[in-house]
């Protein structure tokens, strides 16, 4: 898995480069032209939101490749594995066909005790794609709230790499909401590309510490796995 997570952040590195050689052609950012240097930031911010995804997934296949039982997985890697049926009951029941809401939203609350009982029968496998979505530009608290529903503690995070991917995300939706038109500071520019480094290294050495001591596994009295 570190050696996956290590090529994905390597290939998204090369690719900034380039496009940052491509654009710059060897001037310092602040020579640079503004639209050259908003694009840079823009697809900077894109790696940072597709490393994160990718990097939450393989997780997800790691816990998957275990086949545990419902048992021997924390109680938040049970609800991730039961996100969709989560979802439709928050959403609530309409009216379908023949049936009133009420028939609906009954039948919706034995689906999800249907598909209860077959998880604690049988070995836990998690949708990444519903357990890591992003739901939005990813920022701390979209972070946050994947770490909660793999069962790993928001502190295994160092605290000043939630303010690094918040101030890329801002950097990008001013950009994209019409901000920063005229002059980009080359400080701001060169910290971006330095916080989305640090941030996507810290993400793998958390992701590779939580395989390695099986943070998912409901912790034993006296078992050395660290909790999260």
């Amino acid at each position: 898995m570190r050696a996956q997570l290590e090529a994905d952040i390597l290939w998204r590195l090369d690719e900034i480069r380039h496009l940052r050689n491509l654009l710059l052609q060897g001037e310092e950012p602040e020579k640079a032209l503004v639209y050259s240097l908003r694009a840079i930031l823009v697809m900077q911010y894109a790696h940072l939101e597709g490393f994160t995804r990718t990097a939450l997934s393989l997780y997800v296949d790691a816990v998957n490749s275990r086949s545990l039982p419902a048992r021997s997985l924390r109680p938040e890697l049970l609800a991730a594995a039961l996100a969709n049926e989560f979802d439709t009951l928050r959403r609530g029941a309409t009216a379908s066909g023949d049936e009133g809401k009420m028939t609906t939203r009954a039948r919706h609350q034995v689906a999800f005790v249907q598909r209860l009982q077959e998880l604690s029968d049988g070995p836990i496998s998690i949708a990444a794609e519903v357990a890591v979505s992003m739901e939005m530009n990813l920022g701390s608290d979209v972070l946050k709230k994947c770490l909660v529903a793999l069962g790993i503690s928001v502190d295994k995070v160092r605290r000043d790499q939630y303010a690094a991917i918040d101030f890329v995300k801002n950097v990008r939706n001013d950009i994209a909401h019409g901000g920063r038109k005229e002059k980009i500071p080359g400080g701001l520019f060169s910290a971006h590309l330095k916080k989305c480094e640090e941030f996507m290294n810290e993400l793998a050495r958390v992701l590779t510490k939580a395989v390695s001591e099986e943070w998912f596994i409901v912790p034993v009295a006296g078992a050395s796995n660290s909790p999260p």
